[in-house]
């Protein structure tokens, strides 16, 4: 349509000075009105934010993967899910721990670290059922402790993890599903896989124990924790929409200090 790509250049950057003026100005308004919520004005305004990297952690059985499908629908992101179905090592890792622990970790470490580059280059808001921090922080080091990963295993996959975590950045917000052990059992016996049947309640208490730990000290960036035992997502809608009213109310106050 423009011959002329200096002209095309000038007409998008008046465009974008415009729309950004209108903006400021309609902020204004807003502002001096204290009976209008601005956060819902950044939630709905015309400019939106890039692609984001939303991930959702928590432990065996809390619910990410079910919440993961559920928000990807309702906010239309892109879903990225743990690899449990094509994984090779999972079975044989329940079946006997101590011999499978280092391959297993080391799987999951490539695959979220293959996920977290195709999630830095898509230009959409990418959901992420887990992230690599969790593997880092509470997997292997939880079976390290437990006399079921060796000390020269763990000090290589250690190594391996912190050259890929200086080569990514943490999401952009972490939700965090907080659960106690027995709604764990519940929600594990419930969805019925196999190869989950040996999982001990002292194993998942261990993780739990490392899962509140590292959540207490997260600093990558912004954090939402959701207290899942009387949450049902699947079941009931008004529990849904209380998790949707508390990320967009987060996700508005990140637009407001991203200006």
């Amino acid at each position: 349509m423009f011959k002329n790509k200096k002209l095309k250049i000038k007409l998008y950057a008046i465009t974008r000075l415009n729309l950004l003026s209108t903006i400021q100005s309609d902020e204004k308004k807003l502002s001096a009105n204290s009976n209008l919520d601005l956060s819902l004005f950044y939630i709905f305004m015309p400019l939106k934010m890039d692609g984001m990297h939303i991930a959702i952690a928590g432990n065996i059985g809390a619910g990410k993967t079910t919440l993961t499908e559920l928000l990807a629908k309702h906010y239309r992101w892109e879903p990225q899910f743990e690899d449990v179905v094509q994984n090779p090592y999972l079975d044989d890792f329940y079946a006997e721990m101590e011999r499978w622990s280092f391959n297993l970790q080391v799987y999951f470490l490539n695959s979220r670290f293959r996920q977290i580059l195709e999630i830095h280059k898509s230009k959409n808001t990418v959901i992420q059922d887990r992230t690599i921090y969790e593997d880092a922080h509470i997997f292997a080091p939880n079976l390290h402790a437990m006399g079921l990963m060796t000390h020269r295993d763990f000090e290589n996959y250690s190594s391996l993890f912190q050259l890929m975590e200086s080569l990514v950045k943490g999401p952009d917000l972490l939700i965090y599903l907080r659960s106690s052990i027995p709604n764990l059992v519940n929600q594990i016996h419930k969805r019925g896989r196999v190869y989950e049947n040996s999982i001990s309640i002292e194993y998942l208490s261990r993780l739990n124990e490392r899962y509140e730990a590292w959540i207490h000290d997260y600093d990558k960036k912004n954090l939402i924790i959701l207290e899942v035992d009387d949450l049902n997502f699947v079941d009931n809608p008004e529990d849904l929409q209380k998790v949707v009213e508390v990320i967009d109310d987060k996700l508005g106050k990140m637009k407001m200090d991203a200006k």
